[in-house]
């Protein structure tokens, strides 16, 4: 389910790669801002929360330390066996491959929905899972990449997710990077169709704009005119963002 799993590497080269900690913190340290922005100053002691796809879990245990527990699913073996290192008392981590989640409804204060939908096979009922999980007053942080960027943010090739299908295979292969391309990446347009029955708020401005408050220096240019300048084009051309963060809510007359 995480996109790091993808490509050729052998199981210890994985889990090498799945283990970079100071990466997941500094995504963590992302993530709290954007959700101290909607939930209010970490730590938050009621909240139980929910880290799908999950990877090495470096991220599920960053939150879990602001929290009153966490879990961390994937489907992936290797990660969740690297994620398992991670032993706080108020941290689960579930392999789990099913699109039916393995929890009750209304469970969650909280979801993680980071760089995923594009690695399931059935995004309408991951998202339907993901409502479903929702307590009434929840939130879910969601990071997601557009079909429509010029540079595919899994294997780095030009135009790759615009291609259909056979013809990435060819490219990847062509590239020497994959037998198959293994991503299914959405426009925009599809993506907000399947986030109707949620409210959204967007973050990717405000990110640009500021990225000292929301923790991404390292992904922003620091040179203050060129971040106005991608935070207005971000706001009227959004699909020109390599990556946008939402905050979905479920809406007041749910019940």
């Amino acid at each position: 389910m995480n996109g790091e799993a993808a490509g050729y590497a052998s199981p210890p080269e994985r889990l090498a790669r799945l283990a970079d900690v100071r990466r997941g913190v500094r995504k963590g340290r992302k993530i709290r801002r954007v959700l101290e922005a909607e939930l209010g100053p970490a730590p938050w002691p009621g909240l139980r929360g929910l880290d799908l796809g999950c990877g090495p879990g470096v991220i599920t245990a960053y939150l879990a330390k602001l929290a009153a527990g966490f879990v961390g699913l994937d489907v992936d073996a290797v990660a969740i066996d690297a994620a398992r290192r991670f032993r706080y008392s108020n941290l689960e981590f579930v392999r789990h491959a099913s699109p039916r989640l393995p929890f009750d409804d209304g469970a969650f204060d909280l979801i993680i929905v980071n760089h995923v939908y594009e690695h399931v096979r059935d995004v309408g009922t991951f998202f339907a899972e993901v409502r479903r999980l929702l307590k009434p007053n929840a939130v879910v942080y969601l990071a997601a990449a557009g079909k429509y960027q010029l540079l595919e943010p899994h294997y780095h090739l030009p135009f790759l997710s615009w291609l259909p299908r056979r013809a990435a295979n060819a490219y990847l292969r062509a590239a020497g990077r994959a037998e198959e391309y293994d991503v299914d990446l959405l426009s925009y347009r599809k993506l907000f169709q399947l986030l109707e029955p949620f409210g959204v708020r967007e973050y990717t401005a405000a990110l640009v704009a500021d990225p000292r408050k929301f923790a991404a220096d390292d992904v922003v240019p620091r040179w203050r005119p060129l971040r106005r300048l991608l935070a207005a084009l971000t706001r009227v051309v959004p699909a020109a963002a390599p990556t946008r963060i939402f905050i979905l809510r479920r809406r007041e007359h749910d019940n």
